[in-house]
């Protein structure tokens, strides 16, 4: 018998030589394929916009190959992001086969599940619950909640249409507190020219991991034409690295480090004269207050030593106009501490100091293009409520310089669970995950009579939400003509449709023409996105196909150094505010101390902080696979831990701690490092999901909203992000 002839070791034997033949013939067949393919296949390259992380935008090429998407590249046009792509826009095309995306309209159930639904049924039973809400509540108690885009005019034109003025982007945890300061100041929010500058302060900002590609670019080029660096922050990030100088703040006391910049500025005649008598107004009132700031004061504050505050501000004012004190964002002042806007308010004014507004390596304000509207083309526009914002954005007595556009999100809870709301959209965003005290926030959210999320997959929001309508990945629709490109040169950019959509999904205008029929206001809503986006473009002379053939075009045109006035009351800088001082705020940046603290007796306590790693970006890409494995095969998810403090807590590299605060606990691997101020704790954010439907992300890191009470800062009502002070033990 056969079975009698062969052996074991002989069937092996002649087992793997089959399975080697087989596979070298596969191998050749392959080999043979892959060659004939790749000679026969046509590969396609179109401009479009990323999405990876919503607010950059950058510039793309998308390569198509055999119908699918091959790979991206940088549109070297595109002034954000001039030929190169983050590690986030790589990683996130790939959402556009993501496994776990929401692939036709979905309504929940009694017993909290999920079950598909027509968009036809969705549009109308959707707006049969939205009428009857609006008819016993008022339109005001319907809001929408989105990440800033390139078609927010379009939900804002819905919301309008409605009688709702409660329209908020994720701003109120972001950057309003810097963009409030720079408005009072400046009259808007101009942008740096680090590429030109000779001498550049970045005081809690990291553009070597952030979003904004066009800064990491023109920061190495100054770099490397000689430019002097100094980066003030009490983490030794990605971008002090390239510093000449790392400046380990005490966190919340970078106001204290700015107001003795100033005083040595002034007290030593640094300034620039002309400019300031020329081009500001309240100079005098400054030098009257700025007396009580010396670096003797401050170093005892900021923990920055007062011979290295001395030499700072003289190495700036010697530089100057080409010197500046970069903007900021998110870190530092635009949503950290009670002080935040005040920080803003002493960056605006220190630089204008240095006479370097609209000055080659100093601040400029962006040339942004005035786009064509739809009224221009016969479809009218709806009057803007006049009734105010739930959320108190710009009212007295509220928070006066609270963002009409950008709202407070945070706020949204609360209104909730008080009745003021009752029913919201969530587009583009995550509250549940972006917003602090999930408890809380979830609490509130589930108080609406109506939650609708339009997204792609079923984020934490969407998973407690009453319908998901799921957008077309950004790859499968055109959307509107942008101008999020335009610094020195105005821009226009659009995202445009690279592949059909593979599932039953729609791009968000044809979501709003759907629900606008059953809401009656379908009149603000007859049009395409091609009609819109050609009046957009109409006022330059430009048609669609020729921005959907370039990706990013230049219009206007180009910024020229010298003085322009800005856009404030008195036409100059405003370094002494009459506005501020008319709402009983201190029209002059003076010290403020952080809200909260470390306990001193306690040495388990600190401050924690977050910030941004290159792979990730708030809640928006840490479901996508590829990512999350570049986090966790990088070991990037750790709680940063300075050494001293480590070791008086017996903890070691590598340790799980747990971390509490007074709402929230959680475990989280550390990283012990000389590389932090030992007063606080660093997390990376972009983790923690726990989205039962994203098993790829779910219980993956923690987030710092985990650990962050409801606060609202009393300006702008922002968020309040690092006023948090935990406990951390060794488990």
């Amino acid at each position: 018998m056969l079975n009698d002839k062969l052996s074991r070791r002989s069937f092996l034997k002649a087992a793997g030589v089959g399975v080697a033949a087989t596979s070298a013939l596969s191998l050749l067949s392959f080999t043979k394929w892959r060659k004939e393919s790749s000679e026969k296949s046509e590969v396609s390259k179109i401009p479009t916009q990323c999405q990876g992380c919503g607010a950059n935008r950058c510039g793309i090429y998308v390569y198509v190959k055999n119908g699918r998407i091959w790979k991206i590249e940088g549109n070297p046009k595109a002034n954000n992001n001039p030929g190169s792509v983050c590690p986030r826009g790589h990683g996130f095309i790939h959402g556009l086969y993501d496994i776990h995306r929401v692939k036709q309209p979905l309504k929940k159930t009694e017993n909290n599940t999920f079950v598909p639904i027509s968009w036809e049924e969705a549009f109308k039973e959707i707006a049969i619950r939205l009428n009857l809400i609006i008819m016993e509540n008022g339109p005001q108690s319907v809001f929408w909640l989105q990440y800033p885009m390139a078609n927010a005019a379009l939900s804002f034109r819905f919301m309008h249409a409605l009688g709702s003025p409660n329209t908020a982007s994720h701003g109120s945890t972001c950057y309003v507190a810097r963009n409030a300061a720079f408005n009072v100041t400046y009259g808007g929010l101009p942008y740096i020219d680090m590429k030109n500058s000779r001498y550049i302060i970045i005081v809690g900002r990291n553009p070597a991991a952030g979003i904004r590609l066009d800064q990491l670019t023109d920061l190495m080029y100054a770099k490397n034409n000689g430019a002097k660096v100094v980066v003030v922050d009490p983490r030794h990030s990605e971008t002090a690295v390239l510093a000449n100088d790392w400046l380990p703040v005490n966190p919340g006391t970078d106001l204290a480090l700015l107001l003795a910049m100033i005083y040595v500025i002034i007290d030593e005649n640094l300034y620039d004269r002309e400019f300031v008598e020329n081009n500001t107004v309240g100079f005098d009132k400054l030098q009257d207050s700025i007396v009580t700031y010396p670096p003797e004061w401050a170093e005892k504050v900021c923990h920055i030593p007062k011979d290295t505050i001395y030499r700072i501000a003289r190495e700036f004012a010697a530089n100057k106009p080409h010197a500046l004190v970069h903007r900021g964002y998110h870190g530092g002042y635009g949503a950290g501490y009670i002080n935040s806007f005040q920080t803003a308010r002493a960056v605006a004014i220190i630089n204008a100091l240095a006479g370097n507004f609209e000055r080659t390596g100093g601040l400029y304000m962006p040339l942004k293009p005035e786009l064509g509207e739809l009224k221009e083309g016969g479809h009218p526009s709806p009057e803007i409520p006049k009734v105010p914002k739930a959320d108190g954005s710009g009212i007295p007595g509220r928070y006066p310089l609270g963002s009409y556009s950008d709202g407070i999100s945070h706020a949204i809870p609360e209104l909730a669970l008080s009745g003021d709301l009752s029913a919201g959209f969530i587009y583009h965003t995550n509250p549940l995950r972006t917003n602090p005290n999930p408890k809380r926030v979830i609490t509130g959210y589930r108080k609406l009579q109506l939650l609708v999320t339009i997204d792609c997959v079923m984020s934490e929001t969407a998973s407690i939400s009453d319908y998901v309508l799921p957008e077309s990945f950004f790859l499968e629709r055109d959307d509107a003509v942008d101008t999020v490109h335009s610094l020195k040169t105005g821009q226009v950019s659009i995202v445009q449709q690279i592949v059909k959509p593979m599932f039953d999904t729609k791009p968000l205008l044809d979501i709003l023409v759907g629900l606008s029929k059953g809401l009656g206001i379908e009149k603000y809503f007859n049009f395409t996105q091609e009609e819109a986006n050609a009046l957009r473009l109409k006022p330059f002379g430009i048609t669609v196909e020729d921005l959907k053939k370039e990706g990013v075009m230049n219009v206007g045109e180009a910024w020229r150094d010298g003085f322009k006035p800005p856009k404030t009351k008195s036409g100059k800088v405003e370094i002494y505010s009459e506005k501020l001082s008319a709402l009983n705020i201190d029209p002059l940046p003076n010290w403020i101390a952080p809200l909260t603290n470390p306990d001193p007796a306690d040495r388990s306590s600190f401050r924690l902080l977050h910030g941004k790693q290159s792979a990730q970006t708030n809640a928006m890409t840490f479901h996508i696979p590829m990512l999350r494995q570049l986090s966790l095969r990088t070991d990037m998810i750790r709680l940063w831990i300075n050494r001293s403090r480590a070791e008086e807590l017996n903890i070691k590299d590598g340790d799980n701690v747990l971390i509490e605060s007074d709402i929230g606990r959680g475990v989280m691997k550390v990283r012990v490092t000389e590389g932090l101020h030992p007063s606080c704790v660093w997390m990376p954010s972009g983790y923690g999901g726990f989205s039962k439907h994203l098993d790829n992300s779910y219980g993956v890191g923690l987030s710092y909203n985990d650990f962050l009470p409801t606060y609202f800062d009393p300006v702008v009502g922002h968020v309040m992000a690092n006023e948090i002070i935990v406990r951390i033990k060794k488990v």
